[in-house]
């Protein structure tokens, strides 16, 4: 906290005596009094460099006089603070009258703040309404909101009471309060960042807000943008700390140069990466070589002893020196490492070692199902794995294990359950289950089974949910997902509901076919509101209806009738496509006088005019050449049955009878006989 000027205290009454003596008295009383006011003024004057123990004595002699003089209890716990001896300076606040206690809910949220006791600042902060808090009080309810973990809360108290005031911004923490803006929105509006850091002018920019836009760009693809906010960042960094300690300023500088590192990394620059973060690792910043040290390991991959040690140093990091978002990937990439090439008995060893090292948290559990589903050759992998995230998302009832979940659900559908995956989803937290994408997720699995009073109910609560909610963009979320509910709710025959949400679609889109929607789902309860709809239907005139064949003659509407009118015009339009000519391709040495050979077809060695072929023929008599073709005059004869009698009956009586077939075990056996 600021030192701040503190009024003159109240005048001393000391008790009665002569005239005489009384006044030399008073005299000496108030000469010695405002002396000393004198130089508690110059010592708060001197700020930080103050001596704290000559203010806090001096402060003492006055409430040696007057035990209840506001002034001097404030100036001794601002001292107490200034020396960082917080746990006593709660105390002292704790002594002090109700009145002056509600006067210092800045000092002793700044003391609960320095002593991570965020239990009781949030419950000071509930307690105090918002009028009564000061610019400092806001500051620090913000970042204590950062620390837990509620960034987009932390963003609203600074675009509220900070960004959107311009006077609180012409401060000296200014800068700061822009920076601290700056990464609430980098973590939450990467875009909205950018957005804010264009207005600002060369004045604003500060070392802390030029670091803090490097993420936002990397995540918006501008690399070039980011590596110049990071030269940018190193000039003014040094031009900020000139005047401080050699330390403080290569403190500050480690910073700029693990994001250096970064963005070198996401460029592609695997080898500047790797030589900007080893350039780090004796660097006396914990959080510093934490995460130096995670990101060696992704570019890694996890391998080499090296590896091992980075992760098990990066988890060993000291309680509150690192962020919660560093935290979570320091216990990823030790599980990753840790669970990488071992042996099935090995991973099952180290994932309960995992598990007695981070308890409560999920990532042990979905590092072990991952590595036995891409372990090669072990049966029955699936259902291991399955087996563990069950076992997981069942023990752990009070927190609810998203990722976990998430992880099962997307197991059971690649096993074909989609009931189980929808089961699964359900389990969510209220707050991620409501979302619409986990909604429509569910809808669909249970309409895919046929559930449809399942996913209707499933909608419905969905639909409760966000019209109750307050968030900026329930309205729209709720539009959205009555809007889902039409095409359901017809089917389940819940036509009043189905014409409604059509109604809401029409009303937004004015399309042909949630127009018909609503005309047919509101004929069965409101004829009214079917008759008002059908008007809007483009094509149709219900003056001219008067039968059934008046309305099988009326022309098709809509969108079919759209695609039809369309081809309709463009046959009209097109040009018949020209035939393309071919050249002929004769054989060379064509003649077109001379006749083709009609044994053309036949090899040449079945031809009748091939001699080596003529003594192997056993059937002369075979017709050869084309199909159609001329035929000999001898077969011509016997193949024209037109010159014949008609008698079938004689014809048989005269051919000898045809001996029966036999087979081939048949005339074995008869050749067997002969050579007997």
């Amino acid at each position: 906290p600021r030192t701040r000027t503190y009024a003159q205290p109240r005048a001393v009454h000391p008790p009665e005596k002569s005239a005489a003596t009384s006044a030399a008295q008073t005299d000496s009383i108030s000469m010695s009094a405002s002396s000393k006011l004198q130089e508690l003024q110059k010592l708060f004057d001197e700020g930080e460099d103050a001596d704290l123990d000559r203010i806090q004595t001096l402060a003492r002699e006055f409430l040696s006089t007057d035990q209840k003089d506001a002034d001097m209890i404030r100036t001794v716990i601002v001292a107490t603070i200034m020396k960082e001896e917080y746990k006593k300076a709660i105390s002292l606040i704790d002594k002090a009258t109700p009145d002056l206690k509600k006067s210092l809910a800045f000092e002793q949220l700044y003391c609960y703040y320095q002593l991570k006791q965020n239990k009781k600042a949030q419950s000071l902060c509930e307690s105090i309404p918002d009028r009564s808090k000061s610019k400092g009080f806001w500051h620090i309810q913000a970042q204590l909101l950062r620390r837990l973990g509620d960034i987009s809360a932390a963003a609203s108290i600074y675009e509220k009471q900070f960004i959107s005031r311009k006077a609180r911004m012409k401060a000296e923490n200014g800068g700061e309060i822009r920076a601290n803006y700056l990464a609430c929105l980098a973590d939450t509006q990467p875009s909205k960042a950018i957005e804010y850091a264009e207005k600002l002018n060369e004045k604003e920019w500060g070392y802390a807000s030029c670091l803090n836009v490097v993420a936002p760009l990397i995540s918006q693809n501008k690399i070039k943008k980011a590596q110049e906010m990071l030269e940018k960042a190193e000039v003014l960094c040094r031009e900020e700390l000139k005047d401080e300690e050699e330390k403080e300023l290569e403190n500050e500088l480690e910073n700029v140069k693990l994001m250096q590192g970064y963005v070198s990394q996401v460029a592609g620059d695997a080898k500047e990466a790797e030589k900007i973060y080893r350039g780090l690792l004796k660097s006396k910043q914990p959080m510093v070589t934490a995460a130096v040290r995670l990101n060696l390991i992704q570019l890694k991959n996890g391998a080499g002893e090296e590896s091992k040690e980075w992760s098990r140093t990066a988890c060993n990091v000291p309680v509150g020196k690192l962020s919660d978002q560093q935290k979570r990937a320091a216990r990823l990439n030790h599980c990753l490492v840790m669970l990488k090439g071992k042996r099935a008995k090995e991973q099952a060893q180290t994932f309960e070692q995992l598990k007695r090292k981070f308890p409560g948290s999920d990532y042990p559990v979905l590092c072990f199902a991952s590595a036995l589903l891409t372990a090669e050759g072990l049966r029955d992998a699936e259902s291991r794995a399955e087996e563990v995230l069950n076992s997981f998302v069942d023990g752990d009832s009070s927190n609810k294990p998203t990722q976990a979940i998430l992880a099962l659900a997307n197991l059971k559908i690649t096993q074909r359950k989609p009931l189980e995956a929808a089961q699964a989803l359900q389990s969510l937290p209220e707050q991620l289950r409501m979302q619409p994408g986990v909604v429509g997720t569910v809808v669909r699995l249970q309409r895919k089974m046929g559930k449809l009073d399942l996913a209707d109910a499933v909608l419905n609560k969905a639909i409760s949910y966000w019209k109750a909610s307050n968030s900026p963009g329930a309205k729209a979320i709720c539009d959205s997902l009555v809007a889902a509910t039409a095409d359901l709710k017809s089917k389940l025959g819940d036509y009043k509901a189905a014409a409604e949400a059509y109604e809401i679609m029409a009303k937004k889109t004015a399309d042909v076919g949630q127009l018909c929607g609503v005309v047919v789902n509101a004929s069965y309860c409101n004829m009214e509101l079917a008759k008002k709809y059908a008007k809007k239907i483009p094509g149709v005139d219900l003056a001219d209806i008067e039968g059934i064949e008046d309305l099988e003659a009326l022309p098709a509407f809509g969108v079919a009738a759209m695609e039809t009118d369309v081809k309709a015009a463009g046959a009209g339009s097109e040009k018949k496509k020209r035939k393309r000519k071919r050249k002929k391709r004769l054989p060379k040495n064509y003649d077109p006088n001379d006749t083709p050979d009609p044994e053309r077809w036949l090899p040449k060695w079945e031809r009748s005019y091939n001699k080596r072929g003529r003594g192997k023929r056993r059937n002369k008599n075979q017709m050869r050449g084309p199909q159609g073709g001329a035929v000999r005059a001898d077969l011509a004869a016997s193949l024209d049955k037109s010159a014949k009698p008609d008698n079938v009956e004689e014809d048989k009586k005269k051919k000898p009878p045809v001996a029966p077939k036999m087979s081939n075990r048949e005339r074995r056996r008869a050749k067997k006989k002969k050579r007997r």
